[in-house]
């Protein structure tokens, strides 16, 4: 039997700990408070040998995330449950975001009796436009009641309430841990047979027809398309085999999933869209594609370093620096692009980096980045409206973002790309591909192919370790 996350002497300190804060609180406060969970390296996703079981995402409201191996260190976080959540919609909706996360820091308070130097985090995720008729919030701000992470060797856990909840808080927490923290037996769920066929593909190459006839006319420079896959596996696809199959497979990514009602969202992006740390701003320009030689459909893939493909790339570079500028003290000077390689893909990135001026918060700066041309289009007021126009759906966060901010301000956020949402046996999966001047219809549905490859590579090759029916104590 797994051992517990939490032993006896450890519930003792968060209660004593607990009991201490609420002593001097006012109700509206936040607490956090973080422990020590010792030595180790856990993702969280309760594998075989793991001493504790992981908590299944699908059972419950939470999320995940694992930063790529390009960070040089190793960090793996699980939030569980909910302590206080913001949700926002419309033009204004990173501003809305921005106040709150300024209501939360007057009344965050953190004790870290143990020293474990780890910041309390709030989860953010938003969806690609300002309105959205799914059912995901548009956008939102949620500090978990549980969050785990661990890195460098050592693991914590941060547990947080409102100060209003009082001492109900501590079982609340534990019985979070013990709800989830169950290995049921399960195996790998075989994708069926894909439910699209011939005719998608021509319509997504008429919509790059249209797209292409806009760019012609002057009007346009740049659109990013969207298509999505619809299949089914024959059983229940369960997340943590197809999340650690996704980290595995592309480990220079960031892999995240998230869970609410029943569904989740997952994926594995190359693309960084914003870190923030003590004044520096990080911002990752990536556009332009290539893949292997033996390309989707028979179609070759373009040269990466060919003339539309750096423009396409060039495009993204300049309108991030255009969004910085006005909030920057200064900016490094423009770099050559790098390859950035994603499995069988290959995509050209430039990273921009600036210092930022005082009082410029992280969803502001959200709010002036996103949609960056490599998500959207250029102009992006114009590629909006032109996409809006034509019917462009874009399911869950799809080429939104997901990402955290601490109660300092400074946080990381990385564009929602390679995913899929989860929903018992269905799965639906999206990819998009930026359209310019020179585009080939047939060339961006291949590639298009090549990344919804991406996440049903992942999905035919998550396979379950059999572990036994058992719930685990807190």
């Amino acid at each position: 039997m797994p051992r517990a996350l939490l032993d006896a002497t450890q519930i003792a300190l968060l209660r004593g700990r607990l009991r201490a804060r609420l002593a001097r609180a006012r109700s509206n406060d936040l607490l956090s408070i973080s422990i020590d969970l010792g030595a180790g390296d856990d993702d969280w996703l309760g594998g075989d040998g793991d001493d504790w079981p992981g908590v299944d995402l699908s059972r419950g409201e939470g999320s995940w995330w694992a930063s790529p191996l390009a960070c040089g260190r190793s960090d793996h976080r699980l939030a569980i449950g909910r302590a206080i959540d913001f949700r926002s919609t419309g033009e204004a909706r990173f501003s809305a975001l921005q106040a709150a996360l300024g209501g939360l820091q007057a009344v965050w308070q953190h004790d870290d009796p143990q020293r474990t130097g780890v910041s309390p985090l709030a989860h953010l995720g938003f969806a690609f436009a300002d309105e959205s008729a799914d059912a995901w919030p548009n956008a939102q701000l949620l500090v978990p009641a549980i969050l785990l992470r661990s890195g460098s060797g050592r693991r914590t856990a941060t547990f947080s309430c409102v100060a209003a909840v009082g001492e109900a808080a501590l079982p609340g927490w534990l019985g979070e841990l013990r709800r989830g923290a169950q290995r049921p037996l399960r195996t790998a769920a075989a994708l069926l047979p894909q439910t699209a066929g011939p005719l998608a593909g021509q319509a997504f190459m008429a919509r790059v027809a249209a797209a292409l006839r806009t760019i012609s006319d002057g009007r346009l420079e740049k659109l990013v398309l969207a298509r999505s896959l619809r299949c089914t596996a024959d059983g229940t696809i369960a997340i943590a085999p197809l999340l650690a199959a996704l980290r595995d497979r592309h480990p220079y990514c960031t892999t995240y999933g998230v869970s609410r009602a029943g569904e989740s969202f997952v994926g594995a992006t190359p693309e960084r869209l914003l870190v923030l740390r003590r004044g520096t701003v990080q911002v990752d320009a990536l556009a332009g594609t290539a893949w292997q030689a033996a390309g989707a459909a028979g179609v070759a893939s373009p040269s990466l370093h060919d003339d539309k493909n750096r423009h396409e790339q060039q495009v993204v570079v300049d309108a991030v620096r255009a969004a910085l500028l006005p909030f920057c003290s200064a900016l490094a000077p423009p770099q050559s692009a790098e390859v950035l390689r994603s499995g069988g893909l290959q995509h050209l990135r430039t990273t921009v980096h600036g210092g930022l001026r005082p009082g410029v918060g992280f969803f502001e700066l959200l709010g002036s980045l996103h949609p960056t041309p490599a998500v959207g289009g250029w102009p992006a007021p114009a590629a909006g409206r032109w996409l809006q126009v034509h019917g462009e759906r874009r399911g869950a966060w799809y080429s939104g973002g997901i990402g955290w901010v601490d109660r300092d301000g400074d946080g990381e956020a990385v564009v929602a790309l390679r995913c899929a949402r989860i929903s018992g046996r269905q799965a639906e999966l999206f990819a998009g591909a930026g359209i310019v001047a020179g585009s080939d219809p047939a060339q961006e549905l291949a590639e298009t192919e090549v990344k919804l490859a991406v996440i049903a590579e992942a999905l035919r090759h998550a396979r379950c370790r059999p572990v036994a029916r058992r719930a685990a104590s807190a």
